[in-house]
């Protein structure tokens, strides 16, 4: 799973073979078959594990802004991060047609959910676009204002727009 995630984050689902990922994982490609079915039950299995809700809802509502910036700035680690292969699936429209079912499934229904509030199903989408606005220009586009740690100015900024999206009255 994990050599499917990295090479569909870094090639896309289209460049991406089922040899390349079963030769990273050293394993038989037959096995893709025999457990997936074929490359795009891969891509959403592999996709799957990655969206995980509780990343963004894990955070207290009162401090909500400056607990998911910290999230964020941290270093993501082992694990994958799963806006680039999202990203790069819109070249193939079947894979794109996945990533927006599970997008919806997965992140916005059972955020739109936790929130609970007026308009919260806008509320899911904001919150959204502003995370993975950061992480395009973290991560794909690094800006330099941006790379490593942020600056004390835009740290608040940031954190005060994500804590918006739960205080706001609208």
């Amino acid at each position: 799973m994990r050599a499917a995630q990295e090479a569909f984050s870094s090639k896309g689902y289209s460049a991406t073979g089922v040899r390349e990922i079963t030769a990273a994982a050293g394993v038989n490609a037959s096995l893709v078959s025999r457990y997936f079915g074929s490359k795009e039950k891969l891509f959403e299995a592999a996709l799957s594990q990655l969206l995980d809700v509780r990343l963004l809802t894990q955070h207290p509502r009162e401090d909500f802004g400056v607990s998911l910036v910290q999230t964020f700035s941290a270093d993501y680690g082992e694990r994958v991060n799963p806006l680039p292969m999202m990203v790069l699936a819109t070249a193939d429209a079947g894979a794109r047609a996945i990533a927006d079912r599970l997008l919806r499934k997965l992140v916005m229904a059972p955020l739109a959910q936790w929130f609970d509030l007026p308009n919260a199903e806008e509320r899911a989408a904001r919150l959204v676009l502003l995370a993975s606005g950061f992480f395009v220009y973290r991560l794909s586009y690094p800006l330099d204002s941006w790379k490593g740690d942020l600056a004390p100015a835009s740290r608040k900024w940031l954190e005060n727009c994500f804590q918006s999206i739960i205080d706001d009255e609208n």
